[in-house]
């Protein structure tokens, strides 16, 4: 076994799950610029996955597809909130595609 075999290929992904798409990416964006802005990145938007549940779903599909093996869902506010929405709503959707 090499070591590239060892280790599965991770990817962190900033998440937010919301029914208003346009509501949500501004506000996952200001979350996003409030931790890592300082740094002077930009487009801090397209690290991230965010919109109604059929969005979040098929972005980590493409997540999994660039060939991520792990995925570490990341909310970044409203923890309890997103974390069940995710359960119910995202990740059966993911396991159907």
């Amino acid at each position: 076994m090499t070591v590239k075999n060892a280790f599965p290929v991770a990817k962190r992904v900033y998440i937010a799950v919301d029914d208003d798409a346009s509501g949500v990416r501004k506000r996952i964006v200001d979350a996003l610029e409030n931790r890592y802005g300082y740094f002077g990145l930009p487009n801090l938007e397209s690290v991230a996955v965010s919109g109604p549940p059929d969005a979040c779903a098929k972005g980590l599909h493409d997540v999994a597809e660039a060939g991520a093996e792990a995925i570490l869902l990341n909310p970044l506010y409203d923890d309890a909130q997103q974390m069940e929405r995710l359960a119910a709503e995202v990740i059966p959707r993911v396991l159907k595609i």
